[in-house]
């Protein structure tokens, strides 16, 4: 089976530049909601008009509902569903599992794709996806080609489509696990509002300066094995760009899919309009590293006007590619009948009455000769029959304009061919109830040293994580019996990231045998194979669990504990709802993780040589220092201040404070904990209070 050509329209050219070019399906966004927002996107005249363009060209339609959302804004989110599924939006694309829930609620034949922001690295996350309501699912771009196909393997075993990034702009970090604008600018990414930090020069030891930006993906010459595998959609990354960006690489595409080449002009026409130092398949291949870094450079900027006017030709034209039967009926003194065929629809209209002929009749050629003339339109002439009685004259302009009517009505047919009624949404309440108090801490360890210095205030704490590696290997060290017991109550944190869930399964068997049956849980991924092992699970801030929705699908997913996002504000968290069973922790202290990325940004320059103590650094234009951490095959970049609101934590409606301890020495975390425990402030130059006080754009 064919994939699907997939393109990016930021604004109104931009889809007329798609569909010219051949596009099978574009997506684009709404002027709210989406992880675009400083495209331009499309008002709701623009949504309308965006529609039905794209689909009198038999092109599909996806809006990006693609952020996390306020409990405040849950109800324009889905009266804008409502909207575009009225104009006959063909699929939502998702990453807030609240509003995703809701969505298969109130329409539940609406078609709903999961958002590569929902972080889904590893097949295990189909199954919850798939009983969320989900059809298709867009994939992290940083999986391997192996890994790919099992995801792809597991989404045909649930008859689910895999829509994969074949080309454009690679974050540094996995979609929907970035903090790094929020916590630096107060403008999220996870709410659409990134503002490139990593693309601002950060120098890791040997680097280059710029050691935070990719080039852009390029996976063109696999199109072929792609599909094979069972890509049904190759999606094309841009909404910030231009619409000769989009014609070049809507092109490139379609060329490689329909002829197996593409015509090295129009390769080398890519590269002009948009490229960082070339293009990269390094995550698709496995070979991470230096390569695949590049920025922008001056020589890459320089689109020449000769590349310009023959980027513009891609487009300058409407693509006429649907087969249109017409047939025509001229009898003498009855109004002529015109009858327009295509895509099974139908339409018959009428018009003038033809005229006596004076001197020269019309003739069934001169008439099939004036309906044949489509330019303009999507159309292409297959068969024209003309029935014409003898001694007729019709004037070009009557034929003109019956050919006119007749498309129009065709049009108009074949918009309203698949049209669904959509009931008005419910909105479901937020039941509110007194406001939570603190009950106690929380305390994520990152080193056995931290922990075992800590034994003795342990009972006073909610409860404590360690992660999974750490106490596999604690107890394969054969600790004392009082660690031992100490180990066998604590929560094992599962990797943020990780592509292999056999890993995962087996490092849950492990932890089985020492009698550990509660784990913190970063990914959809995780939470079933957790689930799937009989553990309690907590919820991490991986999850992006920002609004009692989200938490009430938590729940449904028997999460029973949950860290909410960090990019909440305090008076935002006292506005989340009863979720009945769920207990809330909220961040109090700790350096947050920035980024979670595959490609280590110190590999751009002496790579792990540059470690001390455990940790790596990288440095931006400010010169402040961000410590970059490796396990697992992934990197986690932490702030380079420590948020800490112990003086705040009084006004705090959750449940409970949630310290989270990276690099601190032992003997200062057990310093921090029992300040926390004793309400004392702790004070020091390199600290923030985040965004308890702002939040997020």
């Amino acid at each position: 089976m064919k994939s699907e050509v997939l393109a990016p329209v930021g604004n109104s050219e931009m889809l007329i530049a798609a569909v010219r070019t051949g596009a099978d399906a574009v997506y684009f966004g709404a002027n709210k909601f989406n992880a675009r927002r400083n495209a331009d996107n499309l008002t709701s005249e623009q949504l309308k008009y965006a529609i039905e363009y794209a689909h009198i060209n038999n092109v599909k339609c996806y809006l990006t509902l693609n952020t996390v959302i306020k409990d405040s804004e849950i109800a324009d989110a889905l009266n804008l569903v409502g909207e575009v599924l009225d104009y006959g939006i063909d699929a939502i694309i998702v990453q807030d599992i609240g509003l995703a829930r809701l969505i298969h609620e109130n329409f539940p034949k609406a078609s709903l794709h999961a958002s590569t922001q929902m972080s889904v690295h590893s097949p295990a996350a189909l199954d919850i996806l798939k009983n969320m309501g989900f059809s298709r699912v867009v994939p992290a771009r940083e999986l391997t080609k192996g890994e790919l196909l099992s995801l792809c393997q597991k989404a045909k075993e649930l008859d689910l489509e895999v829509e994969a990034f074949v080309h454009g702009a690679l974050c540094m970090c996995l979609s929907g696990q970035c903090y790094f604008s929020a916590f630096l600018g107060g403008r999220s990414a996870n709410r659409g509002l990134c503002a490139g930090t990593c693309r601002l020069p950060f120098s890791s030891k040997g680097g280059t300066g710029y050691d935070l930006s990719l080039k852009d993906l390029s996976l063109v010459s696999y199109l072929k094995e792609l599909n094979e595998m069972g890509v049904t959609s190759f999606k094309i990354e841009g909404r910030m760009k231009n619409p000769e960006y989009v014609a070049a690489a809507v092109t490139t595409i379609c060329q490689m899919v329909d002829f197996g080449r593409v015509e090295p002009e129009i390769m080398m026409l890519l590269e002009q309009v948009f490229s960082r130092n070339g293009f990269t398949d390094g995550y698709y291949t496995k070979k991470f590293g230096k390569n695949m870094f590049g920025i922008r450079s001056e020589q890459d900027k320089q689109l020449t006007n000769e590349a310009l006017a023959k980027t513009h030709s891609l487009y300058r034209n409407e693509r006429q590619k649907i087969p249109l039967n017409l047939t025509l009926f001229v009898r003498s003194g009855e109004p002529m009948s015109l009858t327009a065929e295509a895509d099974g629809v139908t339409a018959t209209v009428t018009g003038d009455v033809p005229q006596t002929a004076i001197n020269l009749a019309t003739v069934p050629e001169k008439a099939q000769s004036t309906l044949s003339k489509l330019g303009g339109t999507c159309y292409l002439a297959n068969t024209i029959n003309v029935h014409l009685d003898d001694g007729l004259m019709i004037p070009v302009s009557s034929l003109n304009q019956i050919r006119k009517t007749a498309i129009s009505e065709l049009n108009a047919l074949r918009l309203g061919k698949n049209k669904i009624n959509f009931n008005k949404p419910t909105i479901e309440e937020v039941t509110k109830f007194e406001k939570r108090k603190i009950n106690g801490f929380f305390v994520r360890f990152a080193s056995l040293e931290q922990f075992e210095n800590c034994i003795d205030i342990l009972p006073m704490l909610k409860g404590f994580s360690l992660s999974a590696e750490i106490l596999i290997n604690a107890f394969n060290s054969q600790p004392s019996p009082r660690l031992t017991d100490a180990l066998i109550n604590s929560y094992a944190e599962l990797p943020r990231g990780s592509t292999s869930d056999e890993y995962i399964t087996n490092i849950l068997k492990g932890l089985k045998q020492y009698k550990i049956s509660k784990a913190v849980c970063h990914t959809i991924s995780a939470v079933k194979l957790a689930s799937e092992q009989n553990f309690e699970i907590m919820g991490g801030f991986g999850l992006n669990l920002f609004n009692t929705h989200a938490l009430k699908t938590a729940e449904n997913l028997n999460i029973f504990e949950a860290v909410i996002s960090p990019e909440l504000s305090i008076n935002e968290i006292a506005m989340l709802g009863d979720t009945k069973k769920i207990k809330l922790f909220s961040m109090c202290y700790g350096r947050q993780p920035l980024m979670l990325t595959r490609n280590c940004p110190v590999k751009n320059g002496v790579g792990c040589k540059g470690k001390n103590n455990g940790y790596c650094l990288i440095t931006d234009r400010k010169k402040q220092s961000f410590p970059v951490i490796c396990q697992n095959g992934f990197s986690e970049i932490l702030n380079c201040k420590i948020t800490d609101i112990s003086d705040s934590v009084s006004y705090l409606a959750v449940d409970y404070g949630y310290l989270y301890l990276t690099l601190e020495a032992p003997n200062e975390a057990a310093n921090i904990i029992k300040e926390f425990l004793n309400s004392k402030g702790h004070s020091g130059a390199d600290y923030t209070r985040g965004l308890f006080k702002s939040g997020v754009l």
